[in-house]
Parts: C-alpha cells; sequence; structure tokens
C-alpha cells in the first residue's frame, strides 16, 4: 500500500471540539482500510488568505498533518468525505514517497577511499585535488597561448626585416 499524507485545516474551535473533528477523520480513515502512522498537530495559524468553505469565510484555523499507509481507491473517497465535513476548511491528501534508504552524506565531503586503479583520475584524489588539477590544465593552457603569441611576434618581425632589406 503507497504511503499518503492527509493536510487539512480545521475550523479555529476549541480543544475537545478540534480533537473529535481529527478523531472523526481518523476513524473514517481506519474505517477505509487505512493504516494510519502518525497524527501531527502544527498549531493554529492566521490562514493565508481568507478561505470560503461551507458557505463561511475564515481567516484563522488549525493544521493537521496525518500520515497514513492506504489502497489507491481509498483517496478519492476520502477527499469526498472530509470535504463533505462542516468543521474541515481544507482538506488534501498527498501521495508521499517513502525512502527505502537515507540520503547520502553531503558531497562536498569525501566520504570513501580513493580508486587508484581507476582510469579516472578524479577517483584518484579527492575533490580538491581534481579542482587543482583543472587550474593547473588553465595554467597550461596559458603558456602555451603565450608561446604561440611570442612565436607570431617572432614571425612578425622576421618579415619586417626581410621587407626591408628587400626595399
Amino acid at each position: 500500500m503507497p504511503r499518503y499524507e492527509l493536510v487539512m485545516i480545521t475550523k479555529a474551535l476549541e480543544r475537545p471540539e478540534t480533537v473529535t473533528v481529527v478523531k472523526r477523520a481518523v476513524q473514517s480513515l481506519l474505517e477505509k482500510g487505512a493504516i494510519v502512522r502518525q497524527v501531527e498537530s502544527l498549531g493554529e495559524r492566521k490562514l493565508p488568505y481568507i478561505m470560503r468553505a461551507h458557505t463561511e469565510n475564515f481567516t484563522q484555523g488549525r493544521y493537521f498533518v496525518v500520515e497514513f499507509d492506504g489502497p489507491t481507491t481509498l483517496v478519492s473517497s476520502m477527499s469526498q468525505l472530509l470535504k463533505q465535513d462542516l468543521d474541515i476548511i481544507r482538506p488534501n491528501i498527498i501521495k508521499k514517497e517513502v525512502k527505502l534508504f537515507p540520503d547520502p552524506p553531503c558531497p562536498g565531503i569525501v566520504t570513501k577511499e580513493p580508486d587508484y586503479y581507476s582510469p579516472n583520475p578524479s577517483a584518484w584524489f579527492g575533490a580538491e585535488d581534481v579542482k587543482l588539477e583543472k587550474f593547473v590544465k588553465k595554467d597550461k593552457r596559458m603558456k602555451v597561448r603565450k608561446e604561440k603569441r611570442r612565436e607570431r611576434r617572432e614571425l612578425r618581425k622576421q618579415q619586417e626585416k626581410e621587407q626591408q632589406e628587400m626595399q
């Protein structure tokens, strides 16, 4: 079963009434065959704009996040059911990706030993050495350019001398 996240904004009710609203939503999830993993309250906040629901305008709301696993058929029926609830201003169900492996460490930190048998020079050295290698290549290119300019100047001087001698 895929993992989903239900983000809902409820009316800014008193605590006992808010608890019953969240219980009602979680209970309906359980009845439809979902496995609730986590319920988190993000607190009461001012809404980013005036929201209209059930012929009322709202400026304050309580935010909740419910993480659950459930069948794919559950999403459409649950969103309809939650939209009909008079105490919920805005329900939103999002499919959440489950990461099987944690994120790799920061790419700026070298965590493995260099592979000296690899034909790729960047595997021989750390990232700093590869950057230095780029600068060395750039310096070599600059030296080659300077040599070519010097050769061109010498050629021009020789040609000018020949022309002067011819005259």
